[in-house]
């Protein structure tokens, strides 16, 4: 229904961007004619508003919770009714949020990391423990991915939960057949017999997270049920006893406590919400198996020859720190300090694992990849055992790269609120790191947000040298293009230079998606992949990451050139 740009409804909103659809609602932005304000709005076909959506008076029953002005929903601005092309339909009026839905993230990026599902989770539990708590206490009754949005409008990402048509007071009345847009793996067992609790939502809440790490939802039967026929019903509850299938990166805390969480029992779940924060933060364990550290192996490639474009940032990286590794004595004999680490920071999706990859494939030592989940959790006490048998692994198999992903994940900053176990454990990393090159180690760490990284760590003797990774050039590009598209069926006559200049401001894992989209298009057509056809996928598709974030990556790495810097060492200053 993204037919309403440029309107003006009731001569006081003017319709500017159609954004998305989720299951019941169109959202644009719109401009408040009388203070020029951006907002909001959530529009709805008033021939599909279901009767229990609507309260006594009339009105959409979300209305009255945005009223309420609760922490972690959208402030509200109005509401009313307009027709259209002999439509009829109701709006929602709010404060314009600058971000994305976790649903749109996962679009483009594929799904979360635990940490990333672990901060939205976490968020979510929050606002649900609050209105849990409150003297009339309120339910979700069912949240999906669409209705959870990443807030980038301030200093960090908040979570916002938008478009709440589920929400009721717990003493409504309710049923599993008024709940809308929400997968049926996502609803608690007991929602099938009509009851609806705080431990309903605690299952709904686990459901998504399930949702965001896998990108398919727990038991993976969704599109089979059929929520108005008992029998399919019956089915579906009937396949909720297999076993639940967990990838890989999941670890044993964090199996059984989803599967605590989605128990059938809702007695068997949480007691709380509370409760299940401090699990899923790992201040309590539920499984206390320690994970073994693996051996570094060398990282066998092409080393840079597979980084298109960035010639800038591989010649610094060779002529700074992979010649002085590589000739360790003869730097010595001028003087030369052997480097102890690097971090690499910018932008999200500018392809810093890959080029860490890629470094030690070029300097041919023994590699470890080390993430956030391979180290369980920053929230676990004693965990020094194991940061100590990982730094004794990379020194007897020296010379040694340990990569650390996401490292802001693993050494956070400390601080007075900090939990006794995380700086503990950001203690054994600095004392571990601190001058490891003398036992053949070199770190390298990766960052999209430097600003939650602890300070301590970019003295010198750790991580030393600071480099940032920008958004791909139009060069970069150019050879993005060429990679993707090599070995394709694809026409001959693809102008990758074009695309290059048509791609202005993304970064190199949305080239990785438009030409994944272009060809999956190209084969449902069964044709091969050509100009046009990306140019059609170019037409639909929006940055990963917004220009307004890569400008202040920009403008804070540009303010570097202007400070008094320390020898050896570029500040980052976030």
């Amino acid at each position: 229904m993204n037919t309403l740009k440029n309107i003006t409804i009731n001569d006081k909103y003017k319709v500017k961007h159609f954004i998305e659809s989720t299951s019941f609602c169109d959202i644009y932005t719109a401009q408040d004619q009388d203070s020029s304000q951006l907002i909001t709005l959530s529009v709805y076909n008033a021939s599909k508003i279901s009767r229990d959506d609507l309260d006594d008076n009339g009105d959409l029953r979300e209305i009255g919770f945005l009223k309420l002005g609760i922490e972690g929903f959208p402030k509200f601005m109005g509401f009313g009714e307009f027709s259209n092309n002999m439509e009829k339909y109701r709006y929602i009026a709010t404060e314009f949020i600058s971000g994305e839905s976790v649903l749109d993230r996962m679009k483009r990026n594929g799904p979360l990391n635990e940490f990333d599902a672990t901060f939205v989770v976490l968020r979510i539990a929050e606002i649900a423990n609050n209105l849990h708590s409150r003297e009339k206490p309120i339910l979700l009754n069912g949240l999906s991915l669409d209705n959870i949005v990443f807030d980038m409008s301030g200093d960090s990402e908040d979570i916002i939960l938008r478009n709440l048509i589920n929400a009721r007071f717990f003493e409504d009345d309710f049923k599993y057949k008024h709940v809308d847009g929400v997968l049926a793996n996502n609803l608690a067992h007991e929602c099938f017999n009509d009851v609806f609790t705080a431990k309903t939502d605690q299952f709904n809440i686990c459901a998504l997270f399930y949702q965001m790490m896998h990108a398919v939802s727990a038991w993976h039967d969704d599109e089979q049920v059929n929520l108005n026929n008992k029998a399919s019903i019956d089915t579906h509850l009937d396949n909720r006893a297999y076993k639940l299938k967990f990838s890989d990166n999941i670890d044993d805390h964090l199996g059984s406590f989803i599967s605590k969480a989605l128990h059938e029992n809702s007695d068997d779940r949480f007691r709380n919400l509370t409760d299940f924060s401090s699990y899923l933060k790992r201040e309590k364990l539920l499984i206390a198996k320690q994970t073994k550290v693996s051996k570094p192996k060398i990282k066998v490639g092409n080393g840079f020859k597979d980084i298109a474009g960035m010639d800038d940032l591989k010649n610094q990286l060779q002529t700074q720190v992979l010649d002085v590794l590589r000739k360790p004595e003869h730097f010595k004999k001028y003087g030369v300090t052997i480097p102890n680490g690097m971090l690499l920071y910018g932008p999200p999706g500018c392809g810093k694992t890959f080029i860490s990859e890629k470094f030690c494939e070029e300097a041919a030592f023994n590699f470890l990849l080390v993430k956030p989940s391979d180290l369980s959790s920053i929230y676990v006490s004693g965990g020094e055992e194991k940061i100590g048998q990982l730094f004794t692994e990379a020194e007897n198999n020296s010379p040694s790269v340990i990569c650390f992903d996401e490292v802001d994940a693993i050494m956070p900053k400390r601080s007075e609120d900090a939990h006794q176990s995380i700086s503990a454990r950001v203690n054994e990393f600095l004392a571990q790191i601190n001058k490891c090159s003398d036992r053949g180690i070199f770190i390298i760490a990766t960052t999209n947000k430097p600003d939650l990284i602890d300070s301590a760590m970019l003295r010198t003797g750790r991580l030393e040298i600071q480099m940032y990774v920008p958004p791909p050039d139009i060069i970069a590009r150019e050879k993005l293009f060429e990679l993707y598209l090599k070995n394709r069926y694809s026409e001959v006559d693809i102008n990758c230079k074009e695309l290059a200049k048509l791609t202005e401001g993304i970064v190199a894992s949305d080239v990785e998606f438009i030409v994944n989209q272009s060809s999956h298009k190209a084969a449902m057509l069964d044709v091969r992949i050509s100009m046009n056809i990306i140019k059609e996928v170019l037409s639909s598709f929006k940055p990963s990451v917004s220009k307004e974030i890569i400008d202040a990556y920009q403008k804070e790495h540009l303010s570097f050139q202007n400070t008094d810097e320390k020898p050896g060492r570029t500040p980052i200053g976030f």
